[in-house]
């Protein structure tokens, strides 16, 4: 799908489908109807490179958290073809016009569905709409929602058992915590807690045992967490903390090592100081 992509200055065309690159938008858009599309190129190219080492995945069951306007939905859809593809948002809104065109020209009403107003750390309401929904456990979930960690937690508590074995998680935009754009002091997350936390603690999961996570994949866009084939009877109560096996004392030792340093750096500074 990756090469029927044509991209110009601001939008990217896909067929007949229009999508408006939101970070690209220009003040005179005269593109008529269209997706907005919050995926920049680099972003889509890094997935173009990971599918491609991956091409016998076919994720026949899709969850996606975080659909926006839902172009991100149709964008998925169209790479994979799925038998079902479930998209939830936050937001209180309904469909667009556009994307109910999308869907109803394609004949897609029984592998589309849309939730709004679904909040993504509502661990009971994620399970509901999976066994409501899916005949089967997931193949593919796909997170794009708050990228907050406490939120994103959440939802990864709540669908990873899901997952069938071999079945793929993506965490999208994890790397935001790393970009001057977004640490700045007087940015709207600045008292959010980045998704950094969560991919280290994902990592050491994996490092814990290859039968909770296969593999991980990193890219600055996203990561790509492969789920293991151990069985999780206790699904519904799963806590990844539980999956982790860290040296006793190492994050205390972290922590203090870093003072000890901070004070050499000082007593450093005081020294030069009183010898100049």
């Amino acid at each position: 799908m990756f090469n029927r992509l044509v991209w110009q200055r601001d939008r990217m065309l896909l067929d007949d489908l229009v999508f408006r690159l939101e970070h690209y938008r220009s003040a005179d858009w005269n593109g008529g109807d269209h997706f907005r599309f919050y995926k920049v190129k680099e972003l889509v190219d890094q997935y173009a490179n990971f599918f491609s080492r991956r091409s016998d995945f076919r994720p026949e069951r899709v969850m996606e958290l975080g659909t926006f306007d839902g172009g991100s939905t149709a964008f998925w859809y169209e790479l994979f073809g799925p038998q079902k593809h479930v998209a939830l948002d936050i937001e209180g809104r309904t469909d667009t016009s556009y994307f109910r065109r999308y869907v109803e020209s394609r004949g897609l009403d029984g592998r589309i569905k849309t939730y709004w107003k679904t909040d993504q750390t509502d661990k009971v309401r994620l399970r509901t709409i999976v066994e409501t929904e899916f005949d089967g456990p997931l193949d593919l979930v796909i997170d794009d929602a708050s990228h907050f960690y406490r939120q994103t937690r959440a939802s990864f508590e709540a669908l990873f058992p899901l997952l069938r074995p071999g079945g793929l998680y993506i965490i999208e935009d994890w790397a935001w915590g790393h970009l001057p754009e977004f640490i700045a002091p007087d940015h709207w997350w600045a008292g959010e807690e980045s998704l950094t936390r969560l991919v280290v603690e994902l990592i050491e999961a994996a490092g814990t045992s290859s039968q909770l996570i296969l593999s991980m994949v990193m890219y600055q866009g996203f990561v790509v967490v492969e789920r293991g084939p151990q069985q999780l009877d206790k699904a519904t109560h799963f806590n990844l903390e539980d999956h982790i096996i860290r040296r006793p004392g190492s994050r205390q030792l972290r922590l203090f090592l870093q003072l000890v340093r901070k004070l050499q750096r000082k007593l450093r500074r005081f020294a030069n100081r009183f010898r100049s």
